[in-house]
Parts: structure tokens; sequence; C-alpha cells
């Protein structure tokens, strides 16, 4: 006997529930966590270069510490690694660094904070992390993690802001976020003047702010302001963990 209309239309509803159910039900698995500690660290090309490390005490036991670092302008992910690796072994954090320039060396910061947020979800596939993370930016990076801090306040654990050149205002979406903010005393005169200004709205806005100006350091990163830096890290992590 031929269906009617009616039937045919209800066998075609079931086979679509059917597979919206089917769809709707793989999207709500658990992510694999697939990864384990590597030493080299594990590279991705997509949407970016980046570089992941895991320290040798990664399980995907327990949510992860994720620390993100930001080059600065004319370098890559690797000038992130490069500082921060050591850190991460010993600190027992996951260690992200992007490489955001392009190939004149700089980055537009719309595309750039879209990259990363792209970077944090693939992440967050492979390896078991924390629902916020922990934000470092060099010079030009110091520049970017502001506007990322300020646009995203709600992914953010703390910023740390190493000899940026330029300063955002504040967003006030962000005042829940410990700031730290680290330049030398010979960086440009223009830079320094901007950093203060900056740390003075943050400390008017009522922020969470450290603030360290270094005697007879140019625009660089030293070995202190990289001390500074997990000291800073030590200390947010310590109180998150204390309120949990």
């Amino acid at each position: 006997m031929a269906e009617t209309v009616q039937q045919l239309l209800f066998k075609l509803l079931l086979g679509t529930g059917a597979l919206f159910l089917v769809g709707w039900l793989t999207g709500c698995s658990s992510p694999a966590y697939t990864l384990t500690p590597d030493p080299t660290p594990y590279v991705r090309y997509s949407p970016t270069e980046y570089f992941l490390y895991l320290p040798s005490s990664y399980t995907p036991a327990r949510g992860w510490p994720l620390f993100v670092g930001i080059h600065g302008f004319g370098h890559d992910g690797r000038q992130c690694l490069h500082m921060w690796q050591e850190y991460a072994e010993k600190e027992s954090f996951v260690l992200v660094c992007p490489s955001l320039a392009d190939e004149n060396g700089g980055w537009y910061v719309d595309v750039g904070e879209r990259t990363l947020r792209k970077i944090i979800q693939q992440v967050r596939k492979e390896v078991r992390a924390q629902d916020r993370f922990f934000l470092v930016g060099f010079s030009a990076g110091a520049e970017f993690v502001q506007g990322f801090a300020f646009d995203h306040p709600e992914m953010l654990t703390a910023v740390a802001i190493l000899s940026s050149g330029n300063y955002y205002e504040p967003s006030l979406e962000a005042r829940g976020i410990p700031f730290l903010v680290v330049i030398g005393d010979q960086d440009n005169p223009i830079s320094l003047q901007n950093a203060n200004a900056f740390v003075d709205l943050l400390r008017e806005g009522k922020y969470a702010i450290d603030f360290h100006l270094l005697p007879g350091v140019k625009h660089e990163i030293t070995r202190q302001a990289e001390e500074l830096t997990i000291a800073f890290y030590r200390q947010v992590y310590r109180i998150t963990s204390d309120d949990q």
C-alpha cells in the first residue's frame, strides 16, 4: 500500500530527530585529553603555529593551570617558549606559546584575539585545563594582553604586562583581574610615562595591581622580570586555590 504524505513526513521527522539526537550526544561527549607530557614540545599549525608544553607531572586526572605567553614584535612563539618552559616544568603548569605575527612582524589585535580564542579551544580538547588562564606578554605582546584582558576578562585569571610601549584605558569589566606591570627605568621615556599613567588609572579604579620599575633596565626581558612574573603567578594561584 502506498504511504500517505502524512506518513512520509512522520518518518522524515523521526529520522531527522534521530540524527539530531546523535549529533547532540556527540557534541556533549567529554574531551579525549589525549596528550601526554612531551619535552619537545608539541607543535600545532592551525589556526596558527603554536607550541604546547606539558610538564612531566601532567596527567588528565585534574584540571591544570594554563599559562599563555605572547611574544614581542618580530618574534614568534619560540621566544615565549624559551622564556617560560623551564618555569612550566618547575611550577607545573601547561604552557601555550602562539606565533601571532604576520610576515611584517606585527599583528592586528582583533585577528590576534580571535586566533588566541581558537587556540585555547583546541588546547582544551587535548589537555585538561582549568576554566581560566594566566596571560603574559612582552613589548607588543604586552600591549596585546591588555586588549585581550579588557575584551575577554571572563577567560582570565591574571595578566602580566612586561615592557609595553602603549597602554589601554582599563575596562570596568576587568576589575576582578589582578595585573602585574613591569618596565625598566631605561626604557623609552614615553613608554615609562604611559606605564605610570596606566598604573595610576588601575589604582584609582581599585584594581589589584603589582607594579615594578626595574633600575638600569632597557627595553628587554631580564631574569628579574621573569621571576617577578612567576612570583605573581604563584600569588594569584595560591589565592585562587584558597578561595576554592
